[in-house]
C-alpha cells in the first residue's frame, strides 16, 4: 500500500496540493492509520522486552497484551493483508479464535494488572479496590481516598468560613 500511495504521489503533472488534499487524501490516512498501528505495537513490545521487570511473570503479561492489541487490529481490518495474498481463506476465523484465547488468558489477570502497585507504576491513579485477593473493598477505597494527593493539600484558609457555611445553607435548604 505504502508503495502504491508513493507511486500515486509522484505524479509530476498534477499539482502536489491536488494530490494530497483531493485524489489521495483517504489513501494517505488509511496508509498513516495503519502506521501508527503497527509503530505502537512495535515500540511497545520492543520496550517491555528491554524493560527489567521484578516480577519475571510482568513481561509474559504485557507481552499477551501487545498480542491481543494486534489480534484487534488483525480483526477490525485485515483487508490489506487479503489483498497482498498474505492472507488466505479462513484467515478471519483463526485471528478471531486467537483473540478470544487470548483474552480467556489474560481474563484471570486484568484485575491484578489494573492494581498493580510497584515504585515502577508512573501513574498510581488507576489503582482499584474492585476485587482484590483480601475482600476489603470498603476499607480499600477509604485508604485509597484518604492517601490521595487531594488530601495532602493543607485545608485552605476561606473553607470555615466562606465554603462550610454555603455548604451547611445547602444542605439545610433539603431538610
Amino acid at each position: 500500500m505504502i508503495r502504491d500511495v508513493l507511486k500515486k504521489l509522484s505524479d509530476k503533472k498534477t499539482p502536489k496540493k491536488v494530490l494530497l488534499n483531493d485524489k489521495y487524501a483517504s489513501d494517505l490516512i488509511r496508509m498513516s492509520k495503519n502506521h501508527h498501528q503497527y509503530m505502537s505495537f512495535v515500540i511497545f513490545r520492543q520496550a517491555v522486552q528491554e524493560k527489567k521487570f521484578k516480577d519475571v511473570n510482568n513481561r509474559p503479561m504485557m507481552l499477551l497484551l501487545a498480542k491481543i492489541y494486534a489480534l484487534q487490529i488483525l480483526t477490525q481490518d485485515s483487508v490489506l493483508l487479503y489483498e497482498s495474498g498474505f492472507f488466505g481463506h479462513g484467515s478471519n476465523d483463526l485471528a478471531q479464535d486467537c483473540l478470544k484465547k487470548a483474552c480467556v488468558e489474560l481474563r484471570p489477570q486484568m484485575i491484578p494488572l489494573v492494581e498493580l502497585k510497584t515504585d515502577e507504576s508512573l501513574d498510581l491513579s488507576y489503582l482499584s479496590a474492585i476485587g482484590n485477593k483480601y475482600g476489603d473493598i470498603y476499607e480499600k477505597q477509604l485508604e485509597l481516598a484518604m492517601n490521595s494527593r487531594l488530601n495532602r493539600q493543607p485545608k485552605p484558609e476561606y473553607w470555615d468560613t466562606l465554603v462550610k457555611p454555603l455548604m451547611n445553607r445547602h444542605h439545610n435548604a433539603k431538610l
